[in-house]
């Protein structure tokens, strides 16, 4: 992936289009207080390249939600997750990628609650990209 990936921001811009969500989601890890985030996990991928030097990427990403109404982060999560996995399409602006799918690995979960009363519920998902 030589140039700039913009893979991510494309994924935020489909985020913030779905209907229903009381924030816009944001770029970066969940800070303190109320917070809705997209951000790189671990174990993104080359999962095959070719003669050409096409490359077929796993992409793994989490949308997390810090919130002191649980409710809310619940039902915002479900409502992306339903969203993302009718997606079928996610184009880059400035052609780093070519998407092939999205797939959700596992449905919205409560990750921690801490002494402040705020949850954290989080979703994954895998995005599977082409490369040049």
């Amino acid at each position: 992936m030589s140039q700039s990936n913009d893979l991510m921001v494309q994924l935020l811009k489909t985020i913030n289009t779905i209907d229903g969500l009381p924030m816009k989601c944001k770029l970066g890890y969940l800070t303190a207080g109320e917070a809705f985030d997209l951000y790189p996990l671990p174990g993104s991928r080359l999962l095959k390249q070719d003669y050409s030097g096409t490359q077929h990427w796993q992409m793994n990403y989490e949308v997390g939600y810090r919130t002191k109404n649980q409710e809310t982060a619940n039902t915002v999560l479900w409502i992306v997750s339903q969203a993302l996995d009718l997606t079928t399409s996610v184009e880059s602006a400035n052609g780093s990628y070519t998407f092939e799918s999205l797939e959700i690995n596992g449905q919205p979960s409560v990750s921690e609650q801490d002494t402040q009363g705020y949850t954290t519920y989080m979703l994954d998902f895998s995005v599977y990209i082409y490369t040049n």
